[in-house]
């Protein structure tokens, strides 16, 4: 049944993908290249819309059924992000406007869950305020975090095919205890909705991967963060995946987002403005390839985060120290590669439509 649902996903994105190339222009939802784009010539966008579909149609379909209906504002926060991005990827919001929104959708999802403890092996944390401050923090962070790393052909779609077969696969075939936590059906829905995703993000990738003939805009890069997130909330709040887990699996990204940042705030940089820094355009420019990356990213994934968030939720009491191990060297190498340095910055000449 999992098969066949991601396949159904795989072939809806697929299809409705190919109509948006056929029809953004006719909307003018083309993506312009600027100074730090990674392309030279106008592309399609708005894939993001497509990429989701299949997810909210699951979601629907499983709270109609009356095993989550009392989920649904997390979803309609999830769909109002989507539309947020969407209207971003039309008219181009500033800061001062999506931040808010964000954070108003963040907070209605949170609000569903109500985590009451989140146990991180050697300490736990209790308070309510605080834990629904930092889930809506996080959830913020991982849209704008998705939308940062966004930047090449493939890398989104293929992160978000990784974490969803990733949370799929650790949720299956963990030998923790945590998972005894969960409910049966509440598992069964993660799972669904996590194969869901992967189908999606491969449909998505058929016309994503580069040379890309389609971008998902802020619409999807934020809808995958928001996704992402709720299935994280809804893990960790019943303990059946932990956050050091989670942390490894968006360890690629965390990592990059991170260094990058912090860089740019230790050199005066104004951070919030747009950028060519981070450490995998530094890297597809040094290749000359999107592909080159996003396969290097895939594989450190696969053979090196994948197994660390394994043993992390397998023993959560040293969950930090894989958590640790896992994401170091990642953070040492984008340091190495300079990610967040002025003189990584507008080097549009190096630029070029890079090939797979």
């Amino acid at each position: 049944m999992l098969l066949i649902a991601m396949l159904l996903s795989f072939t809806a994105v697929a299809s409705l993908t190919a109509f948006i190339v056929m029809m953004a222009a006719k909307f003018g939802l083309l993506d312009t290249p600027v100074a730090r784009s990674a392309h030279q010539h106008p592309k399609p966008l708005g894939g993001g819309i497509a990429l989701s579909v299949p997810f909210f149609f699951t979601a629907i379909f499983w709270m109609l059924a009356g095993d989550a209906i009392d989920m649904w504002p997390a979803f309609a926060s999830c769909l109002f992000v989507l539309i947020v991005g969407f209207v971003d990827d039309a008219r181009s919001l500033s800061l001062r406007a999506r931040l808010p929104l964000h954070f108003l959708a963040a907070a209605m999802a949170v609000a569903v869950y109500k985590p009451s403890v989140i146990e991180l092996g050697f300490w736990n944390i209790s308070n309510p305020f605080l834990l629904s401050l930092l889930a809506t923090l996080s959830l913020v962070w991982l849209v704008n975090l998705t939308n940062f790393m966004d930047g090449i052909d493939g890398l989104a779609a293929v992160q978000l095919l990784f974490v969803a077969l990733g949370c799929a696969v650790l949720l299956l075939y963990s030998e923790g205890n945590a998972s005894l936590n969960m409910s049966q059906d509440a598992k069964r829905f993660v799972i669904l909705l996590s194969v869901v995703l992967a189908g999606s993000a491969l449909g998505f990738l058929l016309w994503n991967w580069a040379p890309s003939r389609l971008f998902m805009g802020d619409s999807g890069s934020g809808f995958i963060g928001f996704a992402i997130g709720l299935l994280a909330l809804e893990t960790i709040t019943v303990n059946s995946l932990t956050l050091w887990s989670w942390l490894l699996l968006m360890g690629v990204f965390i990592v990059d987002t991170g260094v990058t940042l912090a860089t740019r705030v230790l050199n005066g940089s104004r951070w919030y403005e747009g950028h060519s820094q981070h450490a995998y355009q530094i890297l597809s420019r040094a290749l000359g390839s999107h592909a080159r990356v996003v396969l290097r990213v895939l594989l450190i994934d696969i053979f090196w985060l994948l197994p660390l968030a394994w043993l992390a939720g397998s023993f959560p009491q040293l969950g930090v120290v894989f958590a640790i191990i896992g994401l170091l060297p990642l953070s040492v190498y984008a340091v190495y590669l300079g990610a967040g340095r002025l003189e990584h910055d507008n080097q549009g000449s190096d630029r070029c439509e890079l090939q797979s």
